[in-house]
């Protein structure tokens, strides 16, 4: 019982609003990280991830994500809890402030499905203004975001794992 309240503290913590007994006692460990070539040297202060899902949001700045180097490029890697959802919309947004957000949209389902390493890919679009308030509105009415991508931007990879909850 102890652990599960734990757990539960925990999930609510890191922003995700749904409750263990929402998930049906299962969730799904979301690994992900985020690169950008070593000549970018983002400033681990103010660079932040953020998780949306129709629940809520998780968040988390470079300074606490395990970093290595790879290939010219420093990769950043972090892990979320995921749980079902109403929706099957979610999106990861990387700021580095003051610069635009770049926001990726992912391609899960509202009841995520275990999976390996998926591709690297790049932001989706960029936006200047308040890209938590405007993720879900479509691509037409929100004027301050674009397509047009920094030549040096992050990209992302992610998996997905289940997990039994007790």
């Amino acid at each position: 019982m102890t652990r599960l309240l734990l757990l539960l503290c925990l999930v609510c913590a890191f922003g995700g609003c749904a409750t263990v007994s929402e998930a049906g006692g299962v969730g799904y460990p979301f690994t992900f990280e985020v690169r950008i070539p070593k000549t970018a040297s983002p400033d681990m202060k103010t660079t932040r991830a953020i998780l949306l899902a129709h629940h809520g949001r998780n968040v988390a700045y470079l300074w606490s994500f395990k970093e290595r180097e790879e290939d010219g490029f420093l990769v950043f890697q972090k892990e979320f809890l995921l749980v079902p959802e109403d929706e099957a919309r979610r999106g990861l947004i990387v700021r580095e402030f003051p610069a635009a957000s770049q926001v990726f949209r992912l391609s899960i389902p509202q009841t995520p499905k275990p999976q390996d390493w998926s591709q690297w890919q790049r932001p989706s679009y960029v936006e200047v203004g308040d890209a938590l308030k405007t993720f879900l509105k479509p691509d037409s009415e929100v004027p301050d975001r674009s397509t047009n991508l920094p030549p040096v931007c992050f990209e992302v990879r992610y998996k997905i794992e289940r997990k039994r909850i007790e």
